[in-house]
Parts: structure tokens; C-alpha cells; sequence
């Protein structure tokens, strides 16, 4: 009887990680699925992301890939400092797209300096149903708009304690 030869280990570890990589939940396409229903629960959900700071950066914009529908985030030198946000209903633009809009309470203007300049900004958002859920489509080049509580957490963080007062001094 012929002698059986053992599998090499890097074999054995390719094998391995094939069936690992294979095996990744909710990542089909690249793209995470998007469990939510509607339109107005994917642009909150986006928004509420948002102004939590996480597309401030690299470490932490993944997070709002569930409901968008573009892969690569841009570096913005632009935030906006937000005190709040409404989602209105949406409006279908036919079976498997919808605009909403939402209104942003702004605060100011984060751009290496911050400018306060209190105001209210509609955005409108296109959302489409895909094979992964609703997807926002645009817009895609959006600075961040962030609460003016995370904002000044963000700027404490990375030692900008100057203009973190100001926001806090802005937003009383």
C-alpha cells in the first residue's frame, strides 16, 4: 500500500482562508445589505451617522456604507457644524427611487478657521432601491454636518482646543 504524502501547510492555510472569506455575512458585492424599510429610515440613519462625526475619518467613514451607494469617500477640507436635523417624507420618483429632503439648523462652517454663521439648509437626497436595500445615490460629495457636540469632542481629540471654544461658545 502506497504511503500518503501530508498537504502542504500553506495548502492548507489558502484552503482555510478561502472558506473564511467566503463565508463573510452581509459583505456580497462589496457592499454591506442595508436592513432598512424605507427611504426616509436610510437618509435618517445616514444623517444620524453623520452628525456623530464619522465621515471625519478614514478610521470611521465606513460606518454610513450601508446607505450609500458610492464605495470611496472623499477628504474634505469642510464640515459643517449643525445643531440639529429634520428628514421629511419622501417623495417617490417611481417604484425604486425617491428624493428626501432634509433640513439642517447650521450653526457654522469648519474650514481650518470657524465661521459661525447660523442658518437653515435643505439637502435633498436621491435614494434608490437596490439588490442590497435603499441607497443613497446623492448627493455623493457632501461635506460632513456635524452636531456641534461631536464636533468640538473631534477638535479636543486632535488638540484644536481654540476652535472647539468657539463652537461651544456658538452653540449656547
Amino acid at each position: 500500500m502506497p504511503k500518503k504524502r501530508p498537504v502542504p501547510w500553506f495548502v492548507t492555510l489558502v484552503l482555510l482562508a478561502a472558506l473564511v472569506l467566503s463565508g463573510c455575512p452581509g459583505k456580497e458585492g462589496g457592499l454591506p445589505k442595508n436592513p432598512l424599510a424605507t427611504p426616509e429610515e436610510t437618509v435618517k440613519a445616514y444623517c444620524d451617522l453623520d452628525a456623530k462625526g464619522v465621515r471625519l475619518t478614514s478610521t470611521t467613514w465606513s460606518k454610513v456604507l450601508p446607505y450609500i451607494s458610492w464605495t470611496e469617500e472623499a477628504g474634505f477640507d469642510r464640515a459643517v457644524v449643525i445643531s440639529g436635523f429634520t428628514v421629511q417624507k419622501a417623495r417617490k420618483i417611481g417604484e425604486k427611487a425617491a428624493t428626501v429632503a432634509v433640513e439642517y439648523q447650521v450653526l457654522g462652517t469648519l474650514a481650518g478657521e470657524y465661521v459661525a454663521s447660523r442658518r437653515s439648509e435643505t439637502v435633498r437626497f436621491t435614494v434608490a432601491m437596490t439588490d442590497r436595500g435603499w441607497r443613497i445615490s446623492s448627493p455623493d460629495f457632501m461635506p460632513p454636518h456635524v452636531s456641534d457636540t461631536a464636533m468640538v469632542k473631534h477638535l479636543e481629540g486632535t488638540k484644536r482646543l481654540e476652535q472647539a471654544d468657539k463652537i461651544r461658545n456658538e452653540a449656547k
